[in-house]
Formats: structure tokens, sequence, C-alpha cells
């Protein structure tokens, strides 16, 4: 199981978040924090990442405010993630799952393969449901259909494919 030591930038978005983590399996452990990891930054001439901080010690999440100054809304790899919280962001679990996301990136799984890797995490009635969907014209960026995704990802973790 990958334990992560998980910051909160601020008491604030630490009381703001915490309670919503039960969205994320128990196969992910937190030791929950709030203050500042050491972090690096990218690229700073690449205007998506440029002030965005990315935490330096492996097994390390960051979660912070859009009082650093960073265009991207995360990142993760090699046991390491960030994620940045937008004035914007009104709904806690999606940042959760924004969350989750990033730290299946930490752990090698190709959380952006939704849509590519479809025939693989969706159930027959599924891919009805889902054909039937994008039919509506509805997006397919969204919570729903992102949780089945994400524990389809989480379950092939624990089995060994792919990842870390």
């Amino acid at each position: 199981m990958p334990h992560f030591d998980l910051f909160f930038k601020t008491e604030d978005l630490r009381q703001r978040l915490e309670p919503h983590l039960r969205l994320i399996p128990p196969y992910f452990q937190f030791t929950v924090r709030t203050g500042t990891p050491d972090v690096r930054f990218f690229d700073q001439k690449d205007p998506m990442w440029k002030g965005f901080p990315f935490p330096v010690p492996k097994g390390t999440v960051y979660v912070f405010d859009d009082a650093i100054p960073a265009r991207a809304l995360g990142g993760g790899m090699h046991m390491r993630a960030s994620v940045r919280v937008t004035r914007e962001d009104r709904d806690d679990e999606a940042i959760v799952l924004r969350i989750w996301h990033e730290i299946l990136h930490a752990i090698g799984q190709p959380a952006d393969d939704m849509a590519r890797r479809a025939g693989e995490w969706q159930s027959v009635s599924e891919r009805v449901m889902w054909a039937a969907w994008q039919s509506l014209s509805r997006p397919l960026d969204v919570p729903f259909w992102h949780r089945k995704f994400y524990v389809w990802l989480t379950e092939r973790a624990e089995s060994g494919a792919g990842g870390r």
C-alpha cells in the first residue's frame, strides 16, 4: 500500500478537504499535515508549470491554494504529487478526485487515459451508458466517470499491474 504525507498548505484547506478523503480507497494511506513540504519548481520558462510547487521528498503530496501563482491544477510522478485548489473550485469531492488522480500518476498509473482505456475498465452496461452519454453531448470529464475509472486504476495498482 502506498503511504503519502499529505500536506495541506493551510488549516482552512485541511478542514475543508480532509473529511472527503474517504472517497479515496484505503489502498492509499495518508498522514495528514498542515504546512508546506520541501518543494522545487518546474521549468520556470514553461507558462503551464511556472510557479508550480512540487514536493522533493518521495511519498509526499502537497495541496495548495491560489496564493501560489501557478497555472497547472495538478501534477504527479515518482511517488510525489501536487494539487492546486482555485478560488473557483466549489465542489470539494471534485478536488479530492483531483488528488486521487495525481496520486495515481505518482504510483505510475495512466490516470489521463480514461477514454482511451474505456474498453478495459467498463462493463458492458457501462459501455452502453458511455455511448448514450456521448450521444447526448454530455461531457465525459465528470466525477461519475472519473470515480469509476480511478477505482479500476486503484484495483489495477493493487494487483501489481503497471506502475510501481
